[in-house]
C-alpha cells in the first residue's frame, strides 16, 4: 500500500493489513521464534515426562515414537495456530503502524512546505492524542487551514468518545 493511499482520511475500514512491513514484519518474527521456542520445549517437556515418570525402562527412541504418537494432536494443532496468530498480530501491529506511518507522510509533507492533511485515526487505532496534537501543531504553523483543523477536532473528540 502506497504512503499517499494510507492518508485518505475517508477510510473507515483497513484495506490492507501491513502497512510497515519493517515493523510489522520485525514483531511478527519475533512472535514466531518464540512460539517455536515454545513449541520446541513443550516437545522437549513432554518427552522428558514420558522418558522419566512414565516409561523409565523403555530405550529413548521408544519415548520419541511413543511422544510423538500420543501427543500427535497437539502437535499439529499447534503448528496450524500459528497462521492465526501471525494474522492476528499483522492486525494488532496495524493499529499502531498504520497511524505513525500517516504522521510520517504528514511530518514529510510539512518539512517539505506543503500544507498537512489533518490526521484522523480510527476508531481502534493507538495513538488518537498524537493525531490531535499534530494537528495543534501544524495549525498553530500555518500548514493547516482552520476549516481542516475545526473538522479534525470535531471528528478525533467524537471518535475518542466513541471508543
Amino acid at each position: 500500500m502506497s504512503i499517499a493511499a494510507s492518508t485518505q482520511p475517508s477510510r473507515k475500514n483497513r484495506s490492507t493489513t501491513v502497512v510497515d512491513r519493517t515493523v510489522q514484519y520485525g514483531v511478527v518474527r519475533k512472535i514466531a521464534f518464540h512460539w517455536i521456542v515454545l513449541f520446541v520445549c513443550n516437545s522437549i517437556a513432554l518427552l522428558l515426562w514420558l522418558r522419566l515418570f512414565e516409561q523409565p525402562d523403555l530405550s529413548w527412541q521408544q519415548s520419541l515414537e511413543d511422544c510423538v504418537r500420543r501427543f500427535l494432536p497437539f502437535f499439529l494443532i499447534s503448528l496450524a495456530l500459528i497462521p492465526a496468530f501471525v494474522l492476528d498480530t499483522l492486525k494488532l501491529t496495524n493499529r499502531f503502524a498504520g497511524p505513525i506511518m500517516r504522521l510520517r507522510t504528514e511530518i514529510l509533507n510539512a518539512a517539505e512546505g506543503r500544507t498537512v492533511t489533518p490526521l484522523k485515526f480510527r476508531t481502534n487505532d493507538f495513538w488518537k492524542d498524537v493525531a490531535d496534537s499534530f494537528n495543534s501543531m501544524a495549525q498553530r504553523t500555518g500548514l493547516l487551514t482552520d476549516s481542516d483543523a475545526d473538522a479534525a477536532g470535531s471528528e478525533n473528540s467524537s471518535s475518542t468518545t466513541n471508543a
